[in-house]
């Protein structure tokens, strides 16, 4: 009897493995047997942390990655422009599958590297690389920002001289210096801007004591009012500006704490949120690329509202983002082609 029953139990359960359509040695797969990868962001930076501006700014994009999706997260300092390549490599070799690049400088070594690999997502910030379909380029309109930041100079001048100091004169930093210079002109028509470059290589933006001296020039020729866009750079502006009691203006992120009673107002780029949005369609399995603008209308770019910015200075200001968002006023952006 106990024969009969254990035959009849193995014929049932062969029959059942037959109506179910499963055979010896075969398994479902279900999806969890090739999980996708795990998210590991990099951040390649143009230089080290510190230099309150791009990098600072993109190392708090990071961190908010990491707290927010609770990835891996991985910064590498780079001052040395030939060995960008190396460091992209060494990330992709560790497993990084998001990198992020915080400077136009790293075009280059992006277009020759990110070909190679296609199956890791990489970033560039403040340049246009739409041409690769596992890049995403973010720029920001920096004419908006600085066409702002011009209004406040303009407004709190009253030498009706005011002062501009850029890293490299290359066209990204032009489009800073225009736009200023039409915010300025939009207030005070006849305002003088003297405008300084610090340098031709990459060491421009890393060179505070010359830029130091072209604001203690900028100053001598009566400018009460300054703004930089010269990565570290800027940190002698700020300091010549302290110096002298004039107003600075700062740029990327707010400086206020570099001059508290001297930053009138900094114009700000938001690299931060730039990582972050990118991270985030990453790890939503629809990783952006082609071109996306950080403008006025999304709020990507705008001027920090300090105490020094009077109602009738912000009363300003918002009326200019006004009239950009809307069309009716269009800042000259050099880099429209």
């Amino acid at each position: 009897m106990k024969k009969l029953l254990a035959l009849i139990l193995a014929l049932v359960m062969a029959l059942a493995m037959t109506a179910c359509g499963g055979n010896a040695g075969d398994t479902e797969n279900t999806g969890d047997d090739e999980k996708a990868p795990a998210i590991k962001v990099g951040l390649l930076l143009e230089g080290s942390l510190g230099d309150e501006s791009i990098n600072d700014q993109a190392y708090e994009g990071l961190l908010k990655v990491a707290e927010d999706f609770g990835v891996e997260t991985k910064y590498v300092e780079c001052d040395d422009t030939s060995k960008y390549i190396d460091y992209l490599e060494g990330l992709v070799s560790a497993g990084f599958n998001v990198i992020c690049c915080d400077s136009f400088n790293q075009e280059e070594a992006l277009r020759e590297f990110a070909p190679q690999h296609p199956d890791v997502h990489f970033m560039i910030l403040d340049t246009e690389v739409s041409d690769i379909d596992n890049v995403a380029s973010f720029t920001y309109a920096t004419h908006e920002c600085s066409y702002l930041a011009g209004i406040a100079a303009a407004m709190k001048s009253e030498s009706n001289v005011i002062g501009f100091i850029g890293g490299m004169q290359i066209p990204t930093i032009e489009k800073f210096q225009v736009g200023f210079e039409e915010g300025v002109h939009s207030v005070k028509p006849d305002a003088t801007v003297i405008v300084k470059y610090i340098g031709n290589d990459n060491s421009a933006w890393n060179d505070p004591a010359t830029a130091k001296t072209l604001t203690m020039d900028c100053i001598s020729n009566g400018a009460d009012v300054c703004y930089h866009a010269a990565g570290a750079s800027g940190m002698g502006m700020i300091e010549a500006c302290v110096e002298k009691g004039i107003w600075a203006i700062g740029v990327n992120i707010d400086q206020t704490h570099l001059a508290p009673e001297n930053m009138l107002t900094s114009a700000l780029t938001k690299g931060d949120r730039a990582v972050y949005l990118f991270t985030e369609s990453c790890v939503n399995g629809t990783p952006l690329s082609g071109m996306t603008v950080l403008n006025c209308a999304n709020e990507g770019v705008g001027v920090v509202e300090s105490e020094f910015m009077t109602e009738d200075i912000m009363a300003a200001v918002n009326d200019a983002v006004a009239k950009i968002v809307n069309g009716e006023l269009t800042v000259t952006n050099v880099m429209s082609y």
